[in-house]
């Protein structure tokens, strides 16, 4: 009898598959530009040496064995990215309305969202708020007021959730990302526009889902003046939105070189740029930018008139 596979031990968070499509060269491995916001120069890497941490995704079962079956979960999605549909998105003028492209992309944009190490992190801290909080002399309230009504608690489960392990806070995140076809619906729900470059100008970063509001604070994803952006290619940026009075599954021609709509995903990166190009030319042509900064949330969403 064989024994059991060993578990992954490397994690993408963002899938190697999709971070191909904005290589650097044409090497195998392939390489991609990164740039931290943190400290360092720009410099070109390995696509499987980056966005990736040791058993992200792995849990140790009641065996003691590690199961990585969340890992092989995400590989089986990750074939979408190599899939005729998602090379004919990244390159061409495809039909925006296609309901069986639109649910494979609101799909892949939704688990890249979720599947983010952020939002593990998130988690584990209001944990350990929750814990310190209700811990102590006073301990849990009998209820909340929730909508203007008052809920009584249940303390039963509490002493256990209290002292859940990282492995069961990751089981919850797990179990999270499995059932997020709720946020792929929205995005299913809103405007989709896709901004057109004839060159390579767009990057992508460490957390390639990119949401936008007026006043720079994450609303949710249902709020009127949410937009959310996702970087396809370097030639292709899908944008939605609710701005149903406007043309849906129209293309944009890039605006600035792309530098309005990359400033946005730089900005929104965990820590790294990924780019094909090198990032001091990005960079240059996102400082180009003083005099559209004051309206550059209306210079990113496509409107009607820019169509091509």
């Amino acid at each position: 009898m064989s024994s059991k596979a060993k578990a992954t031990r490397r994690c993408h968070w963002v899938p190697q598959a999709y971070l191909k499509g904005f290589a650097a060269d044409d090497r195998k491995p392939p390489r991609i530009w990164r740039l931290s916001n943190q400290c360092g120069e720009a410099e070109v890497k390995r696509i499987d040496k980056v966005a990736v941490k040791n058993h992200l995704y792995v849990v140790t079962g009641e065996d003691g064995q590690r199961d990585d079956t969340q890992e092989r979960r995400f590989s089986e999605l990750e074939r979408f990215f190599a899939s005729n549909p998602w090379c004919a998105l990244q390159t061409g003028y495809v039909d925006l309305s296609s309901q069986t492209l639109r649910k494979m992309v609101a799909l892949l944009a939704a688990t890249v969202f979720v599947r983010n190490p952020a939002h593990f992190n998130l988690s584990k801290r209001i944990h350990q708020s929750f814990v310190e909080a209700f811990s102590g002399p006073l301990g849990l309230p009998d209820a909340v007021i929730v909508g203007g009504r008052r809920v009584e608690l249940d303390h039963s489960a509490w002493p256990e959730h209290a002292k859940a392990s990282e492995d069961d806070l990751k089981r919850n995140w797990f179990d999270m990302m499995n059932s997020c076809g709720d946020v792929a619906r929205m995005f299913l729900n809103m405007r989709w526009a896709m901004v057109a470059s004839e060159e390579p100008v767009f990057i992508t970063s460490d957390q390639p889902i990119t949401f936008l509001h007026p006043d720079l604070r994450f609303r949710g994803i249902q709020n009127p003046q949410t937009s959310v952006i996702f970087p396809i290619s370097p030639t292709r940026v899908l944008c939605m939105d609710h701005r149903h009075g406007e043309p849906d599954n129209e293309y944009y021609a890039a605006q600035h070189c792309g530098a309005a709509i990359n400033m946005l995903v730089w900005r929104n990166a965990l820590e790294y740029m990924f780019s094909p190009r090198d990032p001091h030319e990005v960079c240059q042509q996102i400082l180009a930018l003083e005099d559209v900064l004051p309206n550059l949330h209306d210079e990113v969403l496509p409107k009607g008139a820019d169509t091509v």
